[in-house]
């Protein structure tokens, strides 16, 4: 029962559960702990009142059960004070482990006094992970007199040095400026979705030297200010790329990279301040030894470049391909301008990158008539006013809440929006639109869609009754081959269909004109 993770104990099973923490299968043991921890206050007077008798090994789960229910009540932080001088070793360390876990001046003092005391080996090792999480100066220097004669000790008090160091660090300013160029030219990097790439390609121009060179990634060179990557609005981040190293083993490539002199003059270059950075992995996880032994060996070789996942300005993203360690530096501590109109939002509205993109393939005409037949948050009708002038910018949306998100943003973002409250398949412009320009409700974003299909398709066929002569209509299609018929038979025909990535799923964008001799 209690090896269940889904057992919820009641009041009767306390008694049985507490018998259990003297079990000597392991499992079990802890399972009867974990069970009483659900319980919370309700068992701490029953916990402190059996830990003054208990025996070995209930006797540390006890004190962990204490340490987990007590909350901020002082019963916890005296009893785990007391038990760093327990005479049980399991006892001793869990109290270190438990305040190590109590971030305050308090816990630090108790963690102190013990590492200062004759501590056995296992105990100065729990003192030393338990500093490295919540001590400031005094811990830092303590550590730093670490025992030579333990080797176990060594690489947990060096990597609790490093901790605190960040943290103590932390005091100075770190930020990345914007305002600064490179040297001279300089690679980079930038992501988009995936098929947006001759969109990104487009936006950027001659200028950025652009090369696709794979799905979502498209390298450039950076001439000026790094604040001016920020045009390309179609594109979901950039990064600087590093030189790829033989990755055998990793770390050796990864703190080749970034310990080097080009990233470390990268870094230096942009940077104002303190130089901190951290690890991710583009595949995800975590891979928690391999960023320390990355981020000691990095300190070792460049003591300027701080690690630091909590506060850092930089990222440095790793992916391993064919025995090679590739990294991207990414400027994460660079706030991104781009979409400051977005101040509301409704749920499956479009992402801005997203709508920048149907609104640059929608092109330009200072007397266009733009019109949004699903206009969820505006963002379609923002990104086309920013490109250029139009005569007139309509939206139409049958849920209030999104008509009001497009207000809202369009005040934002200074662009006068005509919004009303009618239904896309059947509502008729004031002025035939020139360009329709929309991403619509998709049945994988939306709680309704049993009829999504039929809704989408009899607007295909309303939307080319109403375009104008020399009109065209762009949007994102679920169902691309029946739309595309749809369009076909009422006088429309396609000269872009092309497959996007919309976060889990794909669609296509699609642009449709007025086939010649029709209306």
């Amino acid at each position: 029962m209690v090896l269940d993770r889904g057992f919820t104990p009641g009041v009767r099973d306390v008694p049985a559960l507490f018998e259990l923490l003297a079990d000597t299968d392991e499992d079990v043991a802890d399972g009867a702990l974990n069970a009483l921890i659900r319980l919370q206050l309700a068992v701490l007077p029953a916990a402190l009142e059996r830990f003054a008798t208990a025996e070995p090994p209930a006797r540390a789960r006890l004190l962990w059960l204490v340490h987990r229910t007590a909350g901020n009540a002082e019963a916890a932080p005296h009893l785990l004070e007391k038990a760093l001088e327990d005479p049980d070793p399991a006892t001793r360390r869990r109290a270190a482990r438990a305040l190590g876990k109590r971030p305050g001046p308090r816990s630090e003092e108790a963690l102190l006094r013990a590492w200062s005391a004759a501590a056995t080996p296992d105990l100065r090792r729990a003192l030393a992970e338990a500093l490295g999480k919540i001590g400031g100066p005094r811990a830092l220097e303590a550590l730093r007199d670490a025992p030579d004669a333990d080797p176990l000790l060594q690489p947990i008090a060096a990597r609790a040095r490093m901790m605190l160091e960040r943290t103590v660090d932390r005091a100075e300013p770190s930020r990345i400026d914007g305002s600064v160029a490179p040297e001279s030219p300089l690679p980079i990097v930038f992501f988009c979705r995936a098929g947006l790439e001759e969109v990104l390609v487009e936006e950027l121009g001659a200028a950025w030297q652009t090369r696709i060179v794979a799905r979502g990634r498209v390298e450039a060179v950076l001439h000026g200010t790094l604040e001016s990557a920020w045009r390309a609005r179609t594109a979901l981040g950039f990064a600087f790329p590093l030189e790829p190293q033989a990755a055998d083993p990793l770390a050796d490539g990864v703190v080749r990279a970034l310990a080097g002199d080009a990233s470390f003059s990268l870094l230096r270059r942009f940077t104002a301040g303190a130089i901190r950075w951290r690890l991710a992995f583009a595949g995800g996880g975590h891979r928690r030894a391999l960023v320390w032994e990355c981020a000691r060996r990095v300190a070792e070789r460049r003591p300027e470049l701080r690690n630091d996942p909590t506060n850092s300005t930089w990222e440095a993203v790793v992916l391993e391909r064919r025995g090679e360690a590739y990294i991207d530096l990414f400027p994460r501590g660079l706030a991104d301008p781009r979409f400051a109109w977005r101040v509301a939002d409704v749920p499956a509205a479009s992402h801005p990158t997203l709508a920048a993109a149907l609104a640059r393939l929608g092109g330009l005409g200072d007397h266009d008539v733009v019109w949004d037949p699903f206009a969820g948050s505006g963002a379609e009708l923002i990104e086309r006013a920013l490109l250029g002038r139009c005569a007139l910018l309509l939206g139409t949306d049958t849920d209030p809440r999104a008509l009001d998100a497009a207000e809202r943003n369009g005040a934002a973002a200074g662009v006068p929006i005509r919004l009303e409250r009618a239904d896309g398949t059947t509502f008729v412009p004031p002025a035939p639109p020139t360009l329709i320009v929309t991403n619509p409700p998709m049945g994988r974003r939306t709680a309704d869609h049993r009829d999504l299909g039929e809704t989408l398709e009899r607007f295909v066929a309303h939307a080319a009754r109403v375009l104008a002569r020399d009109g065209r209509m762009v949007w994102i299609s679920p169902r691309p081959d029946a739309s595309r018929r749809i369009a076909e038979e009422h006088g429309l025909h396609a000269d872009l269909d092309r497959e996007v990535d919309m976060g889990g799923f794909t669609a296509r964008i699609q642009r449709f004109r007025r086939s010649p001799g029709t209306r």
